[in-house]
């Protein structure tokens, strides 16, 4: 068992087998909450959350406090907030490309049809009259919320969140018809 207090002095005094010992303790645990969050079995993806919880404790130990929390759950905690930021992160990413995982998870038609959906929605997303064009890419694409949007382009928020609603009306329009073959 972990004494937390003894673990953070430790981990102050930067003494390397502390950070380990840690590690060895909680990896699991880390594994388990970021594979929850994520629905992945990207091995990557989750180890990439585990490594930034674990350097972040060792940067700042002294942002752990024993008397608030014990280790395990700080640490469940961090990882979550960090899987779901990943989570987060890689559903504004817009591009799509054909991995291994994919191919073993799915069948490759509905891959490619996604791939095309996808590359559709792009150019539907173009062909959007100004601000509008400009307010989805930063919403949906770079995941920026409404009162930032405001402040980049000099529209009141009202302003923003209107061009917002019609433009996603004519999106859902042009989906429809596309689904009826339409276009």
């Amino acid at each position: 068992m972990i004494d937390d207090r003894k673990i953070q002095q430790a981990l102050i005094a930067r003494e390397p087998q502390a950070l380990e010992q840690v590690m060895d303790a909680y990896a699991g645990l880390l594994w388990s909450v970021a594979q929850s969050v994520l629905h992945t079995d990207s091995a990557q993806e989750i180890e990439e959350c585990a490594a930034d919880v674990f350097f972040e404790l060792w940067q700042k130990p002294e942002a752990y406090d024993p008397e608030k929390a014990s280790l395990k759950t700080y640490l469940a905690t961090a990882i979550r907030y960090k899987a779901i930021d990943r989570c987060r992160k890689l559903s504004r990413d817009s591009t799509f490309s054909l991995h291994e995982n994919d191919i073993y998870n799915e069948n490759i038609a509905e891959a490619l049809e996604r791939e095309e959906a996808a590359e559709a929605l792009k150019q539907a997303v173009q062909e959007l009259p100004e601000p509008e064009r400009e307010i989805v890419r930063r919403r949906f694409y770079q995941g920026q919320k409404a009162g930032e949007i405001s402040d980049m382009m000099s529209l009141d928020v009202r302003q923003v969140q209107n061009r917002l609603y019609r433009a996603k009306q004519r999106l859902r329009h042009w989906w429809i018809k596309k689904q009826r073959g339409e276009e």
